[in-house]
């Protein structure tokens, strides 16, 4: 049992306090009458007083009613705000709206690599499961054959296949590490349109790739633990998105998102972070076309950006961010190569500085 603890010197105990003198209750009974009202006067009259100086115009008070829930006190103009707390990969993110492709990174607005949150872009603070999402656990993997499905809410312990059109995954996690986390193949099935947004997608630090390869869009995934990010093959879209934590080894080449001569590809306003890895966002050396890789802030690689070496068609690059977060050049060897040979090449700076890339 805990310790007792003596009484105060200023504190009576039950022991040093007896029964009032028989003389002293004779003369407290005439007199008790005349104080209590007394008491009640001053009391009421001090109520009063309060009442009135807080609320000079109100006319009455109102009084809750049992269950009613109780109103809480207003802001006090000189309390500090609360601390924002750090941006945890598992901690899920704030619901609310998000800015999209169609919102360019602030121009005006340096080195937003340390937090990209902070300037609008992904980080673990708005992709993957929004904060406070109950999620059912599904233990072993998912193929969808229906078209239409839509899984929502979910725990998945095992890797999802997609082999039916307009597919939705929402608000989930899926952790898996074989090959592809989340398969969508143009051999199985036609038609795509599938949608995976604010999901996690984790690969248990091994050499499988997050998401692949056709006819999907990805918004506000938050893909880590991966040897690659996303296999890209046609009618893909990607944004908003956080790709990070890669699993590298000397033996393979890691890579944020990597392009297999596809077509009809957008790439924008993601954050691709992958030190040590060969790239950020790789391309075909020849055959991909219609490709837009616009707003991203990228950094590490041997280089952060690999442009089409050979050919393509209409291979855009516009209004990028190489950060110098992970190396001095952005990517171990320089922020990007190739990149002159692609059809459109504007805005493109340094994130720390805001100044110019040059090609190399």
């Amino acid at each position: 049992m805990p310790a007792k603890h003596p009484p105060s010197p200023h504190t009576l105990t039950t022991e040093q306090v007896g029964p009032p003198e028989p003389r002293r209750v004779a003369r407290l009974g005439r007199r008790s009458w005349l104080i209590g009202l007394l008491a009640l006067l001053v009391v009421g009259a001090t109520v009063l007083a309060v009442v009135t100086q807080r609320h000079p115009h109100s006319t009455g008070a109102s009084v809750a009613q049992p269950g009613s829930p109780t109103p809480e006190p207003a802001p006090s103009d000189s309390a500090s705000p609360s601390p924002s707390p750090s941006p945890s990969r598992s901690a899920g993110h704030s619901a609310g709206p998000s800015t999209g492709p169609n919102t360019p990174i602030d121009p005006h607005r340096a080195n937003c690599a340390p937090r990209p949150s902070g300037c609008g872009l992904p980080d673990a603070a708005n992709t993957g499961v929004p904060a406070g999402t109950k999620l059912a656990v599904v233990n072993g993997g998912m193929t969808i054959k229906q078209a239409g499905s839509v899984i929502d809410g979910k725990d998945i312990h095992g890797c999802v296949d997609i082999e039916a059109p307009k597919v939705t995954i929402r608000r989930s996690r899926i952790a898996c590490p074989d090959f592809y986390v989340v398969g969508s193949f143009a051999e199985r099935y036609s038609g795509g349109g599938a949608l995976v947004e604010d999901v996690e997608i984790d690969c248990l630090t091994s050499n499988g790739t997050g998401i692949g390869s056709y006819g999907l869009t990805a918004v506000r995934v938050n893909i880590h633990g991966c040897q690659n990010g996303f296999d890209v093959d046609n009618t893909i879209t990607v944004q908003d998105s956080y790709i990070h934590d890669f699993y590298n080894t000397a033996d393979n080449h890691a890579d944020g998102l990597q392009l297999n001569a596809g077509a009809h590809i957008t790439i924008t306003h993601n954050t691709i972070f992958n030190p040590g890895g060969t790239s950020a966002v790789i391309s075909s050396a020849s055959g991909d076309s219609d490709v837009l890789v616009s707003n991203n802030l990228l950094a590490g690689g041997s280089y952060s950006l690999y442009c089409p070496r050979d050919s393509s068609s209409n291979f855009r690059v516009i209004g990028n961010r190489i950060s110098t977060l992970f190396s001095p050049k952005g990517g171990e060897f320089g922020p990007w190569t190739d990149c002159e040979k692609a059809a459109t090449v504007s805005g493109n700076v340094w994130d720390a500085t805001l100044k110019p890339l040059l090609f190399n």
